[in-house]
This record gives C-alpha cells, sequence and structure tokens, in this order.
C-alpha cells in the first residue's frame, strides 16, 4: 500500500438534477424558485469555495456566476450545507437545483444524479501534522484518521487502512482543527485543496503522501 491509488475520477464543478440542463435558456428548467438558480455547496474547500464572512468565493462560485448570467437566471447560494446531504437533497428536488462542492463521479453516485464535464483531475492527499513522524499510509494501521464524511477520501481510508478507526467530520476544516488537537493521526481529502492549506492557514500540516 505504499501508493495511493487514484480515486477521484474527476471532481466536478456541478451535480445536476434529473432534468435540469445548462443550455443558455431558461425553457422547460424545473427550478426550485423561478427565474433563480439554487446552489448547495459546504463552502470549505478553499480554493475551489469557502466563506469570506457570509459571502461564498472562490472558482466554483465565479464558474457559477457565469453560468447564471449565461442562462439569464439569478445566481443564489444556500447557506453551508453538509457534504453527505448534497446528493440526497440533488436528488430529492425542492431544496437546491444543483450541488456545486467538488464531487467526485463515480457509478454509485450517477445512478442518483446526472453530473457536468468533469473540470478537474485529483489525487487524495495524506495530511499529518509536521511533527508527526509518519511517512506514507503504511503506518496507519490501526491508528486513529479522518476525512469529511461521505467522501471519497473516507471511503478509501475505511476500504484501505487495516484496522485504523475514520472519524468523520462535517467539514474538512473541523478534521484539520482535529489534527492540530490530537485527536486524529492523519487526514486524508483531495490534493488540491491539501495543497492550499498546508501552504497557507495549516502551515503547521504537512502532506506525507
Amino acid at each position: 500500500m505504499s501508493v495511493i491509488r487514484r480515486i477521484i475520477s474527476g471532481m466536478v464543478v456541478l451535480v445536476l438534477a434529473m432534468g435540469l440542463g445548462l443550455t443558455g435558456c431558461q425553457q422547460n428548467l424545473d427550478l426550485v424558485t423561478e427565474g433563480t438558480l439554487t446552489v448547495g455547496s459546504d463552502c470549505d474547500y478553499p480554493p475551489f469555495i469557502w466563506m469570506d464572512g457570509d459571502k461564498p468565493v472562490g472558482f466554483e462560485v465565479e464558474l457559477m456566476e457565469a453560468v447564471a448570467k449565461d442562462m439569464g437566471l439569478k445566481l443564489v447560494y444556500l447557506p453551508p450545507q453538509n457534504f453527505d446531504t448534497l446528493i440526497t437533497a440533488v436528488q430529492g428536488g425542492g431544496k437546491m437545483d444543483l450541488a456545486v462542492s467538488s464531487v467526485t463521479i463515480n457509478d454509485e453516485r450517477k445512478e442518483s444524479v446526472n453530473f457536468c464535464i468533469p473540470y478537474f483531475d485529483s489525487n487524495q492527499a495524506v495530511v499529518t501534522t509536521k511533527t508527526s513522524s509518519y511517512t506514507s499510509v503504511d503506518n496507519l494501521a490501526g491508528k486513529v484518521v479522518g476525512a469529511q464524511t461521505g467522501t471519497t477520501g473516507e471511503a478509501w481510508a475505511i476500504e484501505n487502512i487495516p484496522g485504523a478507526t475514520v472519524k468523520g467530520f462535517n467539514q474538512t476544516s473541523e478534521g484539520l482543527a482535529a489534527l492540530r488537537a490530537g485527536a486524529i493521526e492523519a487526514l486524508f481529502f483531495d490534493e488540491p485543496v491539501a495543497s492550499e492549506q498546508v501552504n497557507g492557514a495549516y502551515s503547521d500540516c504537512k502532506i506525507i503522501q
């Protein structure tokens, strides 16, 4: 298990509700609110999306602003959502038209929702504190590790680290706080976000693999 396999088949911008097509027109759109594109996200995944005060910002937000403008729709973000509720919310309708939250495309999720074309291909990363002696996932067997609930990082850790206890967190930032506090030994999440965090607000952490 010296190398983490590539489990991100395509980090995507949009999880589209069945029947919603981004076609540049408003005809035949079954929107939650007429004239408005209502978006759900966990809003805790820089550089793709994060909260600046009470306002979501980042690449995904700028992209959705362009999409909504092209469609002639007003863009509205819901308050931050738990990541593991997004697909169910999109599938159920009535709350959000789509989810924009760096959602990995996989066959299980395709059974529930439609995806747009992927915009980023990503590896998983393993993040520890800089003071730890861990050098690879092989060192984490039997340890307590963490990941955001409902993510492919959580699924990978559960399936591939023998004897590990995997703690789930609503937000990646909660997992990073737990890592700093010593409640977990490592955190699994997408490499581009991990790089952003360890080179910024969490400079006391490092990517080991």
